[in-house]
C-alpha cells in the first residue's frame, strides 16, 4: 500500500474524467512499480547484499589467514631461537673439552719443578695429538726472561714458526691473558686453529694447533642440537666467507640468508659466531598449513554465504528479508567466529604432547580444558619427559595473556624447559637458567612453571616453581599441597629457585595444574585450593582419567575465562 499513495496522489492532480480513474489507477500504479526507480532499487538490494557479504568473508578470511601465518611464522622463530641456544650450548661443551687438556698439561708440568721437565710433558700430552686426534701439533714452552723457550715439541710441524716473532707475540699474550688465546694460522693448504694458555705463575705455556676440517664439516653435525637446521661458524664477530671455520651447506651458498639467528659463544680471547637457518619447518604440521586451510576454506564459506543470501533476498519482499538477510549474516558472522576459536583451540592442542611417553611403575593422565571467552587461545601446557634410566621429568606452565603470542611464548618455555632437563639439569638448575632467557619487557608475557624431576624406581620427586600453584600429593589417608618454595615467574629478571624433595608412597598421586582450575571470579585463591583438596579426598581412589575429570566437574564454574591444563603421575605398587 505504500507503493500505491504516491499514483493515487498524482491521478488526482491530472485533468482525467473521473469515470475512467477507479478503473485505470490499478492498472498504471503495477505497471509504475515494476518499471520505475522504486523497482530498481529493490532489484540492487541483494545484490548489495551479496556484495556485503563477499567483503566481511573476505576480511574475516584473509585476517585469520594472517593471523594462522603469523603465529606460525613467530612460532618458527621462537622455535629456530631455542635450538640455536642448545646449538650455541653443544658447541660451547666441544670448547670446553678441548680446551681441557691443556689445563691439566699445566698443572701436570707445574708439579715437575721451576725449571720443567719435557719427558713430562710428552709423556702427559701424547695421546692427544695426532692426524687423529685433538691436535696435529703441541708444544710447551717457558719463559726465559723477555723471550719464550721452546722445551718440547709434538706432532706435525705447527703453522706458526716457532723461530718467528710472530708466535712470540702470541705466547706474551697467552701469560697476560685470563684465558686461553686464539689465532687462526695456516699451514699451507691446511688451515688450523691455534690456542695458547699460560700459566704466569710458572712461565710455562702450552700452545696446539687443531686442523680445521677441509670440507668444512665439524663433529657437532651428528648433535640432535643441529638436527633440521643449516649452520656456519665464523671465527670472530663477523661473518665474512674468509672467517668461516664450519658449515654444513656448500660455501657458495652462503652467507646464509632468509630466517636466521645467531648466537656468540666465547671462544678463549676472542668468540665463535654461529649463524643457524631452518632447512624445514621446525613446527607441527598442522601449524605450518593452517593458514591454508584457514583461507581455503573461509573462501568457499564466502561464496556458500553468498549463495544461500542471493536466493534468501526476494525482489517483493525487499523490507522484510532486508532484515532476515541481517541477521543471518550477523548469526553466520558468530558462526565464522565460533569455528575460529575452535580451530584456535586445535592449534594449541597441537602444540601440547599426543602422547605420554611410557614410565615404568608410573599411570599418567592428562587434561586441557580451553576457556569460554572470546576466541583468543591461552598459553597453558604441560609436559612429561623420559630422561632415561630411571628418571623421568614433568613440567605444567602458564603464560600470560591470550593470544598467538602467548602460545608462541608457551612453546618457546616447553623446547628450552624439556631441553636443560634432557641436559641433565635439575628442576631449579633449569628454572634459573630459563630466567636469563625470558623478558617481560621484551615478550610482553610472564610465565609460571612447576618442574619436576622423579625416580620411577624410588618414588623420590625434586620439584621446584616458578611462582606457580603448589601441585597436591593425593594418597589414601591424607591430600596435601606440596610444601616447595616458590620463586619469582620467569620474564621478571635472572633469579635463584630452591628446590623440595620429597617420596611418592606406592598408590599416591601427584597432580599439578593450571590456576584456572582453582580461580573464580570475585573470590579469594585460597578458597579454591580448599575446595581442590576436599575433592581430591574424595576422588582421590578413583583412575588417574577419571580423578581429573572429578576434580575439573568439581571445581570448574559456569563461564570461566581462563585455560586450564591439568597433570595427573600415579606411582604404581610395584608388581
Amino acid at each position: 500500500m505504500a507503493s500505491r499513495a504516491p499514483e493515487r496522489q498524482e491521478t488526482a492532480s491530472e485533468p482525467t474524467p473521473p469515470a475512467i480513474q477507479p478503473s485505470d489507477s490499478p492498472v498504471e500504479v503495477r505497471d509504475d512499480v515494476s518499471a520505475g526507480p522504486a523497482a530498481g532499487r529493490g532489484a540492487s538490494r541483494p545484490a548489495r547484499a551479496v556484495v556485503i557479504t563477499v567483503l566481511v568473508g573476505l576480511v574475516l578470511t584473509g585476517v585469520s589467514a594472517w593471523a594462522a601465518y603469523r603465529a606460525d611464522m613467530s612460532t618458527e622463530d621462537r622455535l629456530l631461537e631455542t635450538q640455536t641456544r642448545q646449538a650455541a650450548t653443544v658447541l660451547s661443551t666441544a670448547i670446553l673439552v678441548i680446551e681441557q687438556p691443556l689445563t691439566t698439561a699445566l698443572q701436570v708440568q707445574a708439579t715437575a719443578g721451576p725449571d720443567g721437565d719435557p719427558s713430562v710433558f710428552r709423556r702427559a700430552f701424547a695421546a692427544n695429538v695426532g692426524d687423529d686426534a685433538l691436535f696435529v701439533s703441541a708444544s710447551l714452552w717457558r719463559r726465559d726472561g723477555r723471550t719464550l723457550t721452546r722445551l718440547a715439541a709434538l706432532g706435525r710441524p705447527p703453522g706458526m714458526d716457532p723461530r718467528g716473532p710472530e708466535v712470540q707475540d702470541f705466547l706474551s699474550r697467552a701469560l697476560k691473558a685470563e684465558t686461553s688465546v686464539v689465532e687462526r694460522v695456516s699451514a699451507g693448504r691446511q688451515d688450523r686453529i691455534a690456542y695458547a694458555l699460560a700459566d704466569p705463575g710458572t712461565g710455562f705455556v702450552v700452545k696446539v694447533e687443531r686442523a680445521l676440517p677441509t670440507d668444512r664439516r665439524a663433529p657437532v653435525d651428528r648433535d640432535s642440537a643441529y638436527a633440521n637446521i643449516d649452520y656456519a661458524i665464523y671465527f670472530g664477530e663477523g661473518t665474512r666467507l674468509v672467517d668461516m671455520t664450519t658449515t654444513n651447506v656448500d660455501p657458495a651458498d652462503l652467507p646464509l640468508d632468509g630466517r636466521t639467528a645467531a648466537e656468540e659463544i666465547p671462544f678463549g680471547d676472542t668468540v665463535l659466531t654461529l649463524v643457524t637457518r631452518p632447512d624445514e619447518h621446525l613446527g607441527s604440521s598442522l601449524s605450518h598449513r593452517l593458514w591454508l586451510i584457514l583461507l581455503a576454506g573461509g573462501l568457499l564459506l564466502t561464496i556458500a554465504t553468498a549463495f544461500v543470501v542471493r536466493q534468501r533476498v526476494g525482489i517483493r519482499s525487499r523490507v522484510e528479508t532486508d532484515s532476515a538477510t541481517i541477521n543471518a549474516l550477523y548469526q553466520k558472522i558468530n558462526g565464522l567466529y565460533e569455528e575460529q576459536r575452535a580451530v584456535f583451540v586445535r592449534l594449541q592442542r597441537a602444540l601440547l604432547p599426543q602422547v605420554m611417553p611410557p614410565i615404568p611403575q608410573i599411570e599418567i593422565a592428562s587434561k586441557y580444558v580451553a576457556g569460554t571467552e572470546g576466541i583468543e587461545i591461552g598459553g597453558d601446557w604441560y609436559s612429561v619427559i623420559d630422561i632415561g634410566e630411571d628418571h623421568f621429568g614433568f613440567v605444567v606452565g602458564d603464560v600470560s595473556g591470550r593470544g598467538v603470542d602467548a602460545v608462541a611464548e608457551m612453546a618457546r618455555a616447553r623446547f628450552t624447559l624439556r631441553a636443560y632437563l634432557v641436559d641433565g639439569n635439575t628442576p631449579d638448575e633449569a628454572l634459573e637458567k630459563c630466567s636469563r632467557q625470558f623478558d617481560v619487557t621484551v615478550d610482553d608475557h610472564i610465565t609460571t612453571a612447576v618442574v619436576g624431576l622423579g625416580a620411577w624406581r624410588t618414588g623420590e620427586v625434586v620439584v621446584a616453581s616458578a611462582g606457580h600453584p603448589l601441585p597436591l600429593l593425593i594418597s589414601t589417608d591424607r591430600s596435601e599441597q606440596v610444601a616447595i618454595p616458590v620463586g619469582p615467574p620467569l620474564g621478571v629478571g635472572a633469579s635463584s629457585y630452591r628446590s623440595t624433595t620429597f617420596t611418592m608412597p606406592p598408590g599416591s598421586t601427584l597432580v599439578a595444574y593450571t590456576d584456572g582450575l582453582v580461580e573464580r571470579r570475585g573470590e579469594d585463591i585460597d578458597t579454591g585450593i580448599r575446595r581442590l583438596v576436599d575433592a581430591a579426598r574424595r576422588h582421590g581412589h578413583e583412575p588417574v582419567d577419571d580423578l581429573l575429570t572429578s576434580l575439573l566437574t568439581a571445581l570448574r564454574g559456569a563461564g570461566a575465562a581462563d585455560d586450564i591444563a591439568m597433570l595427573a603421575l600415579r606411582r604404581l605398587p610395584p608388581r
